[in-house]
């Protein structure tokens, strides 16, 4: 009877990956067909800051009537990245649950369990920073590499 218990309940192994990051910094620049015109940026005229939660920013992460285009030949006055303010972050779990059955001492199975972003935590990509384009403030995508929870189960064979 121990020996059915242990198999089914004991020797079990958790593994976990977490993942706690910052954004990136906000960098806006200008929406400018012309190529020599380089990292031009727009001019800061208010207070980019915008609240509310993930979801409600995803249309307005940061207040676009806060910049203006700048005089032309003249340098905007948008700092070369906002400071104080950041894209989304990342907070991402990622867990296995594995376990070893013997059947010799050197032949045992190995059943394994994982799962990634096992919360289903959404990690959103960059607004659009440039200044002039129809979406700007906008978030159109998620961060690449990262999706949505997967499962997957597996068994490898020792021998």
């Amino acid at each position: 009877m121990r020996r059915v218990t242990d198999a089914l309940i004991g020797g079990w192994e958790i593994c976990a990956i977490l993942t706690f990051s910052s954004g990136y910094p906000i960098v806006p620049n200008l929406d400018s067909p012309d190529l020599l015109s380089g990292d031009q940026r727009p001019d800061l005229i208010g207070d980019p800051h915008t609240s509310g939660s993930p979801s409600q920013r995803i249309q307005q992460y940061f207040n676009e009537s806060a910049f203006s285009q700048p005089d032309a030949d003249v340098y905007g006055t948008a700092p070369r990245t906002l400071p104080n303010y950041r894209t989304f972050g990342i907070r991402n779990g990622d867990f296995t649950l594995m376990k070893n059955f013997k059947f010799t001492e050197r032949k045992f199975a190995q059943f394994r369990l994982e799962s990634f972003n096992l919360t289903n935590t959404p990690t959103f990509g960059r607004p659009d920073e440039y200044y002039g384009s129809n979406t700007f403030g906008q978030i159109l995508d998620y961060a690449p590499g990262r999706g949505a929870r997967q499962l997957q189960i597996g068994v490898k064979i020792y021998y």
